[in-house]
């Protein structure tokens, strides 16, 4: 690997998919709380269209972090190009191994947190508002 990448973006790939689904549930969280624990008529939002643009959002961001973890994936993925004081323990830094673990790591959590954020957006607008169980 010519120029390793930073630490930022090695994180962004493996958190930025999650981080964006924990922020969309929050908020999706706080919008209905908001909504349905109020005294009638305080707030009024249309809650359907704030829960699909939140899922937009956090779906973007959650591509986003994919697409950081495929390219680094893609340019760790060949270990035959490590230097040998790297295969004897001695390392480089960043280790070209750790870049390799963590791309395969944000490739998984960001798929399932996109997964999630995109049942939400599809799901959470069919229900009824303030539905009580």
């Amino acid at each position: 690997m010519r120029f390793p990448p930073s630490n930022r973006v090695v994180w962004f790939g493996v958190l930025g998919g999650g981080v964006a689904w924990a922020a969309q549930f929050v908020a999706n969280l706080f919008l209905t709380f908001a909504q349905c624990n109020a005294p009638p008529g305080r707030w009024l939002l249309p809650i359907h269209d704030w829960e699909v643009g939140l899922s937009i959002a956090g779906v973007l961001v959650g591509v986003s972090a994919l697409g950081v973890s495929l390219w680094l994936y893609r340019r760790t993925f060949h270990l035959d190009h490590v230097a040998e004081a790297e295969r004897r323990g001695l390392g480089s830094a960043p280790p070209t191994g750790r870049l390799s673990f963590m791309a395969m790591v944000g490739l998984t959590v960001n798929v399932l947190a996109l997964s999630i954020m995109i049942m939400t957006g599809i799901g959470a607008p069919l229900l009824q508002v303030c539905q009580q169980s």
